[in-house]
């Protein structure tokens, strides 16, 4: 191989995919990675040291012998639920939520404080507040009480409306993804950059066959930049390979 002096800053599109029944499938991306870094194995040097006369305290011999294993990290800003969840050391799923009609929901409502009504995603054109002390006087959204539809929180606004009351509502159908929270600690990931050398400007293809990662830095959901998820883990070789990665760089 013929040596040339050449520097390496890369770019490249991130892609993951989890690993199920040894299987990577599913990939999400590209990824906007910010950080891909990998820390080699951490060699135990084992010496022998000599206790002859002439050259007692000196090393005779030395080996390094195999310890801590290869790592990498991840810093990702890309944050759909499938991601988030990832960095948050949870899972996503599907979730739809069919419209729910409530009737006679007794509340004691009170100015300045929230009250929970049994579903959130209210449809406010439904929703009838009535006084429980004479069953008929309905009080006026806005004047008398508010609602937090998406919430499902409720408050008077006025003396008035700071009573024992039944609601009557529907709630609007939703759907999207549920992250549940610090439910998977442990996430075996394949990783791919089809990336290229900025210095050069030839391709390069980084692949992580596979990597247990987890979730390690907290997540300011308030941040006012935009947040960042780090996973952090130990690379291992799988059955069939003869690495835990491999970097491919055209010349």
């Amino acid at each position: 191989m013929d040596y040339k002096d050449t520097g390496l800053i890369f770019a490249g599109n991130i892609y993951m995919a989890p690993i199920v029944d040894g299987l990577a499938t599913d990939f999400a991306g590209p990824i906007n990675v910010s950080r891909l870094e990998m820390t080699p194995p951490q060699p135990e040097s084992v010496d022998r040291t000599s206790f002859q006369r002439d050259t007692y305290g000196q090393v005779l011999d030395s080996v390094n012998l195999p310890g801590e294993a290869p790592r990498m990290a991840m810093d990702f800003d890309s944050l759909p639920s499938g991601l988030l969840a990832d960095a948050l050391a949870g899972t996503s799923e599907a979730y739809t939520s069919s419209v729910q009609s409530v009737t006679g929901e007794a509340v004691t409502l009170a100015e300045g404080v929230w009250q929970k009504l049994p579903y959130p995603n209210v449809d406010v054109s439904t929703i009838t507040v009535t006084l429980e002390s004479d069953g008929t006087t309905v009080l006026t959204r806005g004047t008398d009480y508010e609602v937090e539809s998406a919430s499902g929180l409720i408050r008077a606004l006025s003396a008035n409306g700071a009573a024992a009351v039944t609601i009557d509502f529907d709630t609007v159908e939703t759907s999207g993804q549920k992250i549940r929270g610090a439910t998977e600690i442990s996430k075996k990931r394949q990783i791919i950059m089809d990336g290229k050398n900025l210095v050069t400007g030839k391709n390069a293809t980084v692949t992580i066959f596979s990597a247990s990662f987890s979730a390690t830095q907290a997540l300011d959901l308030m941040a006012r930049e935009f947040i960042t998820g780090t996973l952090e883990g130990t690379m291992t070789t799988p059955e069939g390979k003869g690495s835990p990665y491999e970097i491919l760089m055209q010349e």
